[in-house]
């Protein structure tokens, strides 16, 4: 009743600042608190006001809590960080700007109710951070507080005492900051000229600022012209040490008379007992000592205070003003408690508890206005992010619409989108770096789906589509702009060839283009491979599912043969006949070779009745039946042909030689078994269905593609290859230097019905008017040795050729082949892939693209049977590519032929991609030329073949 009645004038001092100790109490060092702060309730919070009274000097001091003091601060932390526990934990920036937003308000408020207010420092030198802080709110209050302020101050009807200024005066501020605790304690000397610097320091900084002007009605607040504002304080021992205090203070307690008369005698022995040691209620204990000399020389912030407070009781003059024409009196006011009272509580409620409220919208506008804009005016941290993010943002869609091309691929898309993330990060900072990439990814992102993505289907080569982004319905409209160098079918000549998208267009479609501008292509002799024919014209893709994820396909669900599937058992059963010796097994000589004694003239390999009456019909129905026997059993003709191989020994050399002996009673046997061919037995391919991809060993039976991808060309006579010179350019063009020759593969022959050959030749020879001795002559060299010359040409994706002679090296000179070189590319795998010895470190990978083949002048016949294979998943899966021709193919005698490859493997899920990378050590684990690819068969007795050899 006595502090806060309405008679009562007191001067208001406000503390506020910074504070390390729990009980965030910055009165202690005031020295008149009247009882130590850590035995108070330490719940602390923000925006508390605690009031205390002095009667000595007729002060009222208030205490406020605040966001600087440290466990303020953490509270605060804890609570936001509980909040919001599903989400991350908010940027320090968004924290430390909720902070000074917050000590803002109640600096503001303080500024607004106290004559003087004191700033605790828990260091030594001054925050520079308050400038901004005192900035904001000097603009603030210009703009916002002075004009909604007067207005609902006298609609409350409090405050009228204010005047227009709404406050009691410019309050003086007063700083106070603490020494750091040394070994050897300063001297007061020292502390009096250490202030006196930092007052002149914080003076200029605050005039350059235009925080503080010579006229205090527009000064935030003013500071005592010519007096001491700056106090150092040194932390006292006593305030440290909690139970030392509490000693000192239950002592002064049971010396005080006035605390010990209301103890009666019952509760003196109790009280007695209470004293830790026996002397402690002693006068020489007592804190309340009077020693003269040492109040002399101690500095205290209270008298500070106190002179403060006298002066301002007092009338006085505005010490801002130095002029003569300024020099008025101080609009100063000194209301009594009760009414200052009433103020402070409206106040209060308008500055702390209503901005912590969701919604402004039921206040007035000025004040509504206050509020919304209050965070932005006092944050100018965020506000510089916010500019500079907004800078880099504009800098880095700058950066990223740089040189932009028509339509782009999205690693290019990435990679400029990545550059502008560089060049952003190096302007964008804090809480607005997140919404500014969020922004730049969202620009970057537009620009590019809005007419500027590429297409990028992938080509059979794996290259991407350079078009924008279009729907086909047709897989050949897209181009990826790269363009290869190809040899034709024959090799003759190069051209330039697009990325292909199709099978179609990759393995059919250029050979045909470049057909039109060869000169040898479509006039050359070449084997037609079995292609679909349709009987309608509502033909379509077959559809199918191979469940066999090996790619082998039972032969009871396809209604194949295994011979049909593959010829590892035929050479398989080659290899394990018991006419072989052990050397002839470990030399491999024999067993990739695929024997038969039957052959058809024409290179239509089916069976046809109009052919078999036009024929010899004996020798139609032996042959026939013969070849259906070798399908079926996968035996090659080895048990009703009785083919054989014997070492015989020359007097002169030794070799090996290869025996074909056709015994003609089991070929009547074999007739015998099978008089009349089966036709229905026979799977007659789908004529309304056909093969969507390319045909290998899991294809379903009876489906053929629309068109072929391997090719078979003779380019005329064996003499167009001359050893000695190798391949001339005008007729293969492209090979690299060296690497232009074919292997020489010496086959030793000797066949045991030569003299039914030479009979027969003899009369043909007869009739021709030959030589007479021209029949002994070949009847003493029954035995003689094919020469046959292969090569093995790979071809990279810049038109380099070479030849391989072997798996796993290059032919680099005519030096290089030996004698019967070419066995080492006939019985081994030869790999699909290999590195070219070219220059070009992209797409150096070559592939093996023509088998060259050149047939000896003898009566034998070379047949091949091509089949590659091409492995998937480090050689877990595999797909084994044919030409479709149920026979093997046989070449005619003393020939150049040329078999060309696929440019591209697909399988059943789509086309298989050429590895980017090859080690020549390792080249096979990605595809393989099978070996077993050639074999020999005796020729048919006729004019023809006899006249060829």
């Amino acid at each position: 009743e006595t502090v806060f009645s309405k008679r009562k004038q007191m001067v208001i001092v406000g503390v506020l600042g910074k504070s390390n100790e729990a009980h965030c109490n910055k009165l202690v060092e005031f020295g008149m608190l009247n009882i130590q702060p850590n035995l108070e309730d330490i719940a602390v919070s923000d925006g508390r006001v605690k009031f205390y009274f002095r009667t000595e000097g007729d002060t009222l001091f208030l205490h406020f809590d605040s966001t600087f003091d440290n466990f303020v601060m953490l509270k605060l932390a804890e609570e936001m960080m509980s909040a919001n526990v599903s989400h991350p934990s908010a940027h320090f920036i968004n924290f430390n700007s909720t902070i000074r937003t917050r000590y803002a308000r109640v600096l503001l408020f303080a500024l607004q109710v106290c004559h003087v207010l004191i700033l605790v420092e828990t260091s030594v030198t001054f925050d520079l951070s308050y400038l901004s802080l005192f900035k904001s709110l000097k603009i603030i209050r210009e703009k916002y507080v002075l004009k909604f302020l007067p207005e609902m101050l006298k609609n409350a009807g409090v405050g009228s005492f204010m005047g227009k200024e709404c406050r009691l005066a410019s309050p003086r501020l007063i700083f106070l900051l603490s020494l750091p605790e040394t070994l050897q304690k300063p001297s007061k000397e020292d502390i009096q000229a250490l202030e006196v610097k930092l007052e002149d320091f914080i003076t200029k900084t605050l005039r350059n600022e235009f925080i503080i002007t010579n006229n205090s009605a527009m000064s935030l607040f003013s500071i005592p012209k010519g007096k001491q504002f700056v106090f150092y304080t040194q932390t006292k021992e006593q305030c440290k040490n909690t139970i030392k205090d509490m000693m000192m203070m239950l002592s002064v307690c049971f010396d005080d008379p006035s605390q010990t008369a209301i103890i009666s005698k019952r509760n003196e022995a109790l009280m007695n007992k209470l004293k830790p040691y026996e002397f402690i209620g002693f006068p020489d204990f007592k804190v309340k000592l009077d020693h003269s000399e040492k109040r002399s020389n101690s500095r205290s912030i209270l008298d500070l205070v106190q002179m403060l407070v006298i002066e301002t009781l007092e009338p006085i003059f505005d010490e801002e003003c130095t002029g003569v024409k300024h020099r008025t009196k101080c609009g100063m006011t000194l209301p009594t408690i009760g009414h200052w009272y009433e103020m402070f509580q409206f106040m209060y409620q308008l500055f702390i508890e209503n901005p912590a409220k969701s919604c402004y919208n039921d206040f007035e506008p000025e004040y509504k206005s206050y509020l919304e804009n209050f965070h932005a005016l006092v944050d100018i941290e965020e506000q510089l992010f916010r500019e500079v993010g907004e800078q880099g943002l504009e800098l880095a869609m700058l950066k990223y619409n740089e040189m932009l091309p028509m339509h782009y691929s999205s690693s290019y898309h990435e990679s400029k989108y990545q550059d502008a993330l560089h060049l952003l990060g190096q302007y964008a900072r804090g809480p607005q770096l997140k919404p500014c990439v969020e922004k730049l990814k969202g620009y970057c992102d537009s620009i590019w789906i809005s007419g500027k993505q590429q297409c990028e289907y992938p080509s059979l080569r794996g290259n991407p589509c350079l078009m924008g982004k279009h729907k086909s319905l047709d897989a050949s409209d897209h181009s990826s702009g790269v363009i290869y160098v190809s040899s034709c079918n024959c090799g003759r000549i190069q051209g330039h060839r697009e990325d292909p998208y199709t099978i179609r267009q990759a393995n059919y479609e250029f050979y045909q283009i470049m057909a039109k501008s060869c000169s040898n292509c479509n006039r050359l002799e070449h084997v037609q491979f079995p292609v679909f024919e349709p009987s309608t014209s509502d033909f379509r893709a077959a559809e199918f599912i191979n469940k066999n994820l090996s790619n082998l396909m039972t032969f009871e669900s396809t209604g194949r043969t295994e011979s049909d599937v593959n010829n590892i058992n035929l050479y398989r059963s080659a290899r394990d006949s018991p006419f072989l010796s052990s050397s002839e097994r470990s030399q491999n000589c024999f067993t990739n070779f695929s024997f038969n004694t039957v052959s058809y003239d024409g290179p239509d390999r089916t069976c046809d009745g109009a052919q078999a009456k036009d024929r010899n019909e004996e020798l139609y129905k032996k042959d026939w039946a013969l070849n259906h026997k070798t399908n079926t059993e996968e035996m090659v003709g080895i048990e009703n042909c009785n083919i054989d191989k014997n070492r015989t020994t020359d007097s002169k050399n030794q070799k090996d030689e290869m025996m074909f002996k056709v015994s003609v009673a089991e070929k009547m046997t074999a007739i015998a078994l099978d008089p009349e061919p089966r036709f229905d037995s026979v799977k007659h391919p789908s004529t309304t269905e056909y093969l969507p991809g390319m045909l290998h060993a899991a294809s379903p039976a009876g489906l053929l593609p629309r068109f072929p991808s391997w090719s078979l060309v003779c380019l005329g006579s064996s003499s167009i290859y001359t050893h000695n010179t190798g391949l001339p350019e005008h007729v293969q063009s492209g090979f690299l230097s060296g690497s232009n020759y074919l292997l020489p593969w010496d086959v030793n022959v000797r066949l045991e019905h030569a003299q039914s050959w030479a009979a027969s030749y003899e009369k043909i020879r007869l009739r021709k008017k030959t030589n007479l001795h021209s029949s002994k002559s070949f009847e003493r060299n029954n035995s003689f040795t094919l020469k046959i010359f292969i090569g093995v040409e790979y071809e990279c994706l810049r038109g380099h050729r070479f030849i391989m002679k072997s798996p796993d090296s290059i032919l680099r000179s005519a030096t290089e082949i030996a004698r019967d070189s070419g066995s080492n590319v006939v019985f081994n795998d030869m790999p699909i892939y290999f590195p070219c010895p070219c220059r070009n470190a992209i797409n150096n990978t070559a592939q093996l693209m023509r088998v060259h083949i050149i047939t000896p002048k003898a009566p034998v016949n070379v047949i091949i049977d091509p089949k590659v294979k091409i492995f998937q998943n480090n050689m877990q899966s595999s797909f084994t590519f044919n030409t479709g021709v149920a026979q093997s193919i046989k070449l005619t005698q003393s020939s150049y032929w040329i078999l060309r490859l696929p440019f591209v493997y697909e399988g059943d899920t789509g086309p298989l991609e050429p590895p980017p990378e090859v080690n020549p050590n390792s080249a096979v684990i990605h595809g393989v030329l099978m070996a077993g690819m050639y074999g020999i068969r005796e020729n048919e007795l006729n004019e023809e073949s006899l006249l060829g050899s």
